[in-house]
């Protein structure tokens, strides 16, 4: 089946998430200590990496949840979030969607909502994408592969004509892969150092920024 559309996630593809997640670990360190717990930013960077190897689907609850504090995990988003640096378009990423467009017809394919959609516009970028469905716009998300299901149902084609791209193998990668699309991995941020397990996990082409984008997508045609 020929492939007609590119699915894009949105950190660590579309979003470089680098100050974000600085700023979060921070936060966490400085939360927990606050209210008595014994953190310290090396044990969040530790925490961070085992849910990355293993496959957490949220990496940031995972560290409350560990620990036994998850009880405080919505105090400590509803301090960190006011106070979140905003979102950053990752480096290069316009001019591979301008180039993907000359072949492509794109989408998203993450997990967030209208603030993307904005950035997006500010930058006259918004009108490469022929379909802007957003998380806002789905029940379901990651990494249930029926988040991808709905994508490819609300934008009218076959999962088989999809190529996804994404930052991590156990939410983007595996679920695409799992409905026959094709996947590029765009290696960067905490889940850089995350690995395949098993041959479904790998990705047909890994990049380590998203620098060639557009070209590595026109060779899984």
């Amino acid at each position: 089946m020929t492939i007609t559309t590119v699915l894009l996630d949105a950190g660590g593809v579309l979003l470089d998430e680098a100050e974000m997640e600085a700023s979060r670990a921070a936060a966490t360190v400085r939360f927990l200590t606050r209210h008595g717990h014994d953190y310290t930013r090396d044990r969040y960077r530790a925490d961070v990496e085992e849910a990355v190897h293993g496959f957490c689907p949220d990496t940031y609850r995972y560290v409350f949840r560990k620990h036994g504090w998850e009880a405080a995990y919505a105090a400590f988003l509803a301090e960190w979030r006011p106070s979140r640096p905003p979102l950053r378009l990752m480096e290069g990423i316009a001019d591979e969607l301008r180039a993907l467009t000359r072949r492509f017809r794109l989408g998203i394919a993450g997990q967030y909502g209208a603030e993307l959609l904005e950035l997006l516009e500010s930058h006259d970028l918004l009108r490469c994408f022929a379909w802007r469905f957003t998380q806002d716009d789905f029940t379901l998300t990651k990494p249930d592969p029926r988040y991808l299901g709905q994508i490819v149902e609300a934008c009218g084609v076959d999962a088989r004509e999809c190529i996804v791209v994404g930052d991590r193998i156990d939410k983007d990668v595996l679920p695409a892969k799992r409905l026959g699309m094709r996947t590029i991995r765009i290696r960067v941020g905490l889940h850089r150092r995350q690995r395949p397990r098993v041959p479904l996990e790998m990705p047909d082409v890994e990049l380590e920024g998203v620098a060639g984008l557009a070209d590595a997508a026109a060779q899984l045609v």
